[in-house]
């Protein structure tokens, strides 16, 4: 009885998360009521509380569950192929996640929104997502642009370390080239685009940037379109 309980607040709060990553994916925090995303869950207000004392409980654990995801696929990725291929792979990763992932979206929204009144009576924002630099992320850049910066400079670092770029691909330049490229990508597809368009505009990104960081001559050892989809 203890495991069947305990297994159906697990879906409980799962319901909670993704609700609340929908609503503010939607309507930003200060849009979002904890009434509106109860509804949405199929539960009461006083289940919600039962699992988040606040919106801002709610919304670290979408930003949680988001940087979760990110590095599991990044870490399932290196461990597929190169970290180069990788960081390469992690790009269309995450404009497919853009487009189908409310939690993923949500996070980088909760990073974006300021401070702002909860439109439950409270004062919580999510400015600490906002402003604070997360744990492994990129300096200077908050929120999840933060988390996303830090796993291209991880995986970046490790092509470096592997050999795969050239000798003058040390230092800030292609770090910063690197990761600006890989933010751009949530700002033009964070609206929505077709999925093959977004594989043409990921790969054309590939396509210029490869050779400006592997040594002459080495940009064919590497796929810049996606993995083909694994049969069933």
């Amino acid at each position: 009885m203890g495991r069947v309980v305990q297994e159906r607040s697990e879906r409980t709060r799962g319901r909670l998360v993704e609700a609340g990553a929908a609503l503010f994916d939607r309507c930003g925090y200060a849009g979002a009521t904890l009434g509106e995303i109860a509804r949405a869950a199929g539960v009461t207000k006083g289940a919600l509380y039962f699992h988040f004392a606040s919106k801002e409980e709610l919304a670290r654990a979408v930003f949680a569950q988001a940087e979760g995801s990110l590095r599991a696929a990044c870490g399932a990725l290196c461990s597929a192929s190169s970290p180069l291929q990788a960081l390469i792979d992690a790009g269309y990763w995450l404009v497919d996640a853009l487009g189908s992932d409310a939690v993923i979206r949500a996070a980088f929204r909760l990073g974006r929104d300021g401070d702002g009144g909860d439109g439950d009576g409270g004062a919580e924002s999510p400015g600490e997502l906002r402003t604070a630099p997360p744990s492994g992320g990129f300096p200077g850049l908050r929120g999840f642009h933060g988390v996303w910066a830090g796993e291209v400079r991880d995986l970046l670092s490790g092509a470096r370390r592997a050999g795969e770029l050239r000798d003058r691909s040390g230092g800030l330049g292609p770090e910063t080239l690197v990761v600006t490229a890989a933010c751009g990508l949530e700002v033009v597809f964070a609206d929505g685009c077709p999925g093959e368009e977004r594989a043409r505009r990921v790969g054309a990104l590939w396509d210029w940037l490869l050779p400006c960081l592997v040594p002459p001559g080495s940009s064919d050892g590497y796929r810049t379109r996606p993995m083909a989809p694994q049969p069933a």
